[in-house]
């Protein structure tokens, strides 16, 4: 059975079909008041709960800081008087959240952070609208948090006698259950010299936590509570308002550093078969077929697969490798996915891969942008995603990068002619369709231009917009993976001179949620191991064989 989707047809992955109802999306063409270049001041007052006894002095110290909704700006920070009132002056017209948060040190009960609208989730955060006008009013109040304590000790019998647990520190990440998503800023705490901890000031919500090395340099195992080694097997804590919360203990043994492996195989078909069967040792129920010689068509592959759980394997537009027939047997996959049209992926082709039990479904559009919007409208509904990402169809490292930072966050990529003057039509209309309320254009202006990100920005149904770039595609793939990914137990390398390794393992690491850092053929860039450090990972993958990635890329030598 085969099916050539249209543009106008929904499919998510239950099998489920509608219609897709294009309507004109909206763009404000309202001109924004005029107001002086220095901006209006943002004004108002935070309290603060004070334990019976404590001295309310001690808990003045508080940060209030404005956070741009629209474009790549830095917060505004001040510190609230001791009365508690605070003005945030030069403040632009805009959209904002506003965070609250007690300065440490003591007293020991810390206050809990919170958000405008009285919540620790920032995608929860009541928005601050900003116009012409001075705004007064943002007001907050700080209640006492909760805390977690506990001891780290050393396995007695990898005990190395140094008194290693010094080196240790314990991190807590609060999980946002409503975007599926860590916050991204997580609490620490470092043990004493008999290997206390305890966070202070946490609000009520699920933590993970987690044991790792307090220097980032993995002289200490990294470990999880209950006594996982692995984050996706860790136990999450759950914590009342006001409550205490001790044993949390964890056990650390010495680390033996960043251990360094390869998925690789003779050529990028054997290699992404390679992928496949690390990342789906049993099977799969769907599997995606993608053009291996050319990227256009492929780009938007990765977060569908990652989405579903399903590998890519690469193929010529008119012959199957045998590798691939192979692993085709071995996976035994109910539906086939092909993403491309007949140029990238013959007809003939396609009927090799139809059998009676299975499903073909092809994603060809007239161009790589509608088989891009194709995928995304099949594979994603307006009831459960918020953001999507944006990169070029032009060029692959950006597309690439996002994939797994999108996978991450459940959303998918779209791609769009990056050197157009504006976001066009079909694209608007989706975004809107999908119910998409946050946007990140991945690429700077060279990938996608400043009047494609501006007509993103008008969008009136976008809460955010915001743009992920650094001056090559390696600074972009660092700074996409740091604003995505809080914690991570694995990375993998890819070269970012060539697509398919990284194309084939961005379905691998999404489904895993984890980061993909684009390299140099023979050098990983300086900046790449203390992210890498930052995100506790203690297995470094490398996706290709030694002409993609040499092995100075293996012993991680740094440009």
């Amino acid at each position: 059975m085969t099916r050539t989707l249209a543009p106008a047809v929904r499919r998510i992955f239950t099998m489920t079909v509608a219609p897709l109802l294009i309507t004109g999306f909206l763009i404000s063409d309202a001109a924004a008041p005029a107001i002086a270049d220095t901006g209006v001041t943002v004004s108002g007052t935070v309290t603060h709960e004070t334990p019976p006894g404590d001295d309310p002095s001690a808990y003045l110290r508080i940060n209030v800081a404005l956070h741009p909704l629209f474009g790549s700006a830095e917060p505004k920070v001040v510190r609230a008087l001791d009365d508690g009132t605070f003005a945030i002056h030069g403040v632009m017209p805009g959209r904002y959240r506003v965070h609250f948060s007690k300065i440490a040190p003591p007293p020991a009960d810390y206050s809990a952070p919170t958000w405008w609208g009285g919540t620790p989730h920032e995608s929860q955060a009541r928005i601050l609208e900003v116009g012409a006008q001075p705004v007064s009013g943002i007001d907050a109040r700080l209640e006492i948090g909760s805390t977690i304590s506990g001891v780290i000790t050393y396995d007695p019998s990898n005990y190395n006698g140094t008194g290693g647990y010094l080196n240790a520190k314990a991190s807590a990440f609060l999980f946002d259950h409503a975007i599926g998503e860590y916050e991204r800023r997580g609490f620490r705490a470092v043990p004493d010299g008999g290997g206390n901890y305890t966070f202070r000031g946490l609000p009520p919500g699920t933590y993970t936590i987690r044991f790792g090395d307090s220097y980032d340099q993995q002289t200490t195992s990294t470990a999880y509570w209950d006594g996982a080694d692995d984050l996706n097997a860790s136990t999450p804590v759950e914590v009342a308002a006001d409550q205490h919360l001790s044993g949390i203990d964890g056990v650390m043994r010495p680390g033996d550093g960043l251990q360094v492996g390869r998925i690789a195989g003779p050529d990028r078909f054997a290699t992404a078969v390679e992928i496949s069967r690390v990342g789906f040792p049993s099977g799969s129920e769907a599997v995606f077929i993608v053009n291996g010689l050319n990227f256009p068509d492929a780009l938007g592959a990765a977060p569908a697969a990652a989405r579903i759980g399903a590998p890519i394997l690469l193929v010529t537009p008119n012959a199957i490798p045998d590798s691939v027939k192979t692993e085709l047997a071995r996976l035994d996959p109910a539906t086939i996915f092909i993403v491309g049209g007949e140029v990238s992926v013959s007809l003939a082709l396609e009927g090799h891969l139809r059998d009676d039990t299975t499903e073909v479904v092809r994603f060809g559009g007239i161009d790589r942008f509608e088989t891009s919007r194709m995928v995304a409208d099949y594979f994603w509904s307006a009831t459960d995603n918020r953001t999507a990402y944006i990169a070029t169809g032009l060029n692959f490292p950006d597309a690439l990068s996002a994939a797994p930072a999108a996978a991450n966050e459940h959303a998918p990529v779209v791609l769009v002619n990056g050197a157009a003057s504006e976001l066009d039509e079909a694209t608007g209309s989706l975004l809107e369709q999908l119910g998409i309320e946050k946007v990140v254009v991945t690429g700077g202006e060279s990938t996608v231009s400043a009047g494609v990100k501006a007509s993103i920005d008008a969008l009136l149904f976008l809460t955010e917009s915001s743009r992920r770039s650094g001056p090559d595609r390696f600074e972009t793939s660092l700074l996409t993976n740091r604003d995505s990914f809080r914690l991570a137990d694995t990375a993998f390398l890819a070269t970012g001179s060539t697509f398919p390794d990284a194309l084939a393992g961005a379905a691998l690491a999404g489904g895993s949620r984890t980061p993909i850092y684009l390299v140099h053929q023979d050098c990983v860039p300086s900046n790449v191991l203390p992210d890498i450090y930052r995100l506790g990972v203690r297995n470094v993958t490398l996706l290709g064989g030694e002409s993609t990635l040499t092995n100075s890329v293996y012993q991680l030598k740094q440009c």
